[in-house]
């Protein structure tokens, strides 16, 4: 009887430090992933000390980028517009609170805005990093 999953994949020639790297992405997709970073490294000629350089590099930024993915689902983020005509629409409860208050929710929204900002950053340059660019 033959067995389609095996809990422990065993990578021919992988150093310790890359196969660490790997254990972090996702189980579901990690043989492909592994075999195709292999192949790669293969393909550009990549041996020794370099190849596991560039394996631990790229399995580094592919796990990064697969769990940023995964945070950013767990949390539901308005869209930016229905934040903004909210704040448009209730103008008053933002005055109400005095000039101190008005202050503080401002400076609460830019600091939203400016953590969603670098979310999408970081995503996307360890996107771009796992893709070679």
């Amino acid at each position: 009887m033959a067995t389609e999953y095996t809990e422990h994949t065993e990578y021919g020639g992988l150093p310790r430090g890359v196969a660490l790297l790997a254990r972090l992405i996702p189980c579901g997709e990690r043989e492909g992933i592994v075999g195709d970073l292999i192949e790669d490294a293969v393909f550009r000629g990549l041996r020794g000390p370099r190849r596991a350089a560039w394996l631990a590099g790229e399995c580094a930024a592919i796990a990064a980028g697969l769990s940023i993915e995964r945070l950013r689902g767990w949390f539901i983020v308005p869209p930016m517009r229905e934040v903004v005509s909210g704040f448009a629409i209730d103008a008053r409860g933002v005055l109400h609170g005095g000039a101190v208050s008005a202050l503080l929710r401002a400076v609460v929204f830019v600091g939203c805005v400016a953590t969603l900002v670098l979310g999408v950053e970081v995503l996307v340059g360890s996107l771009m990093s796992a893709a070679g660019f």
